[in-house]
């Protein structure tokens, strides 16, 4: 069915689970709670760094309780719909429109069925040479963005942070975007401000279900799960997996004539991991950034009788630690690479 271009992104639906009571302790309870609650417990087939993950994940702030924030904050995300950009390889390093960071891509037959990171909320400030009008970052994980195929989708779940005149906005938000029928990104109840260090885990459930979590270490609070079921009969394939920051466009548009990037200095992913399974298998494999293909945004700005590409965000792998991916804009000296 062909959607009405003027009917503009439908909405997504999210299923949360139990929201547990502030001061519960995810750390000492059993797995069969920890279960009711879709809160991630480390599993039989996780390997060491995904149990890592998951029990610093789990774990209160030392000098407090944990709170538990809702799901839903009630409204969608504002004009910042996200679309999966295919990106067009040069050299060691892709160039896109849109999108900065890192993609993994499965190998052998298998499908990425997880993928997690933690990153710090960036304070931004206007772009170079801006009039003072909107401007966007958006950081986030997903799996299958880099498929152009048919019936393509993408998961996500990230932070936004907007400039809009002389005003900021921080917010967390989750996607499931889809090629042939957008579907709005959805605010999330997760308050975060800059400097903020969140956590995030996108977990496969099956093909069409997505398990996801997100948490603010820096303020001690958990959002509660929910699952999102695969909008209009698609599914994960598992094909590729996403640690981006990117500059969004206007609902509607789908990825084109994107806002300017919001000057965002640097930024980094760390903890960076993804899970993969062989067709029919249960063991996880997991994957860290030695074998991600980088992808730095440019943008065309017109000069004296041409135009021109100017990078305005660039990754580089940090030295020593392989699940980590440094970003920097384009007014910021790009750190040395590995």
């Amino acid at each position: 069915m062909t959607r009405d271009p003027e009917a503009g992104p439908s909405r997504l639906t999210i299923t949360p689970l139990p929201r547990p009571e502030d001061g519960f302790d995810p750390a000492a309870a059993g797995p069969d709670l920890l279960e009711r609650y879709g809160l991630p417990a480390p599993r039989a087939e996780d390997g060491p760094a995904a149990t890592a993950f998951r029990r610093a994940f789990l774990a209160p702030p030392p000098d407090r309780p944990l709170r538990f924030a809702c799901a839903e904050a009630g409204s969608e995300a504002g004009p910042g719909t996200l679309r999966a950009t295919t990106t067009a390889r040069r050299g060691a390093v892709r160039g896109s429109a849109n999108w900065s960071g890192g993609s993994l891509t499965a190998l052998g037959g298998r499908s990425l069925v997880g993928v997690m990171a933690r990153w710090r909320v960036p304070a931004v400030a206007p772009p170079p040479g801006g009039t003072g009008g909107p401007a966007r970052t958006s950081t986030w994980i997903g799996l299958d963005g880099q498929g152009s195929y048919r019936n393509a989708s993408l998961p996500q779940i990230g932070t936004l942070q907007a400039r809009d005149g002389a005003g900021e906005r921080y917010e967390t938000w989750v996607q499931w975007w889809t090629r042939e029928a957008p579907t709005a990104p959805l605010t999330l109840g997760l308050a975060v401000a800059p400097g903020d260090e969140v956590s995030a885990i996108l977990t496969v459930l099956d093909p069409a279900t997505v398990r996801f979590n997100l948490k603010n270490e820096t303020t001690g609070t958990m959002l509660q799960a929910f699952d999102v079921a695969a909008p209009g009969g698609r599914h994960v394939s598992g094909a590729t997996a996403e640690w981006i920051l990117e500059r969004p466009s206007p609902l509607g548009s789908d990825g084109w004539h994107p806002y300017p990037l919001a000057a965002y200095g640097s930024f980094r992913f760390t903890a960076c991991l993804a899970q993969s399974r062989a067709p029919g298998g249960t063991a996880l494999t997991e994957h860290d950034l030695a074998r991600a293909s980088l992808i730095r945004m440019t943008a065309l700005e017109a000069a004296p009788g041409h135009v021109r590409a100017r990078t305005i965000s660039s990754p580089a792998r940090v030295p020593g630690d392989r699940r980590a991916l440094a970003l920097t804009d384009g007014a910021t000296p790009p750190p040395p690479a590995a």
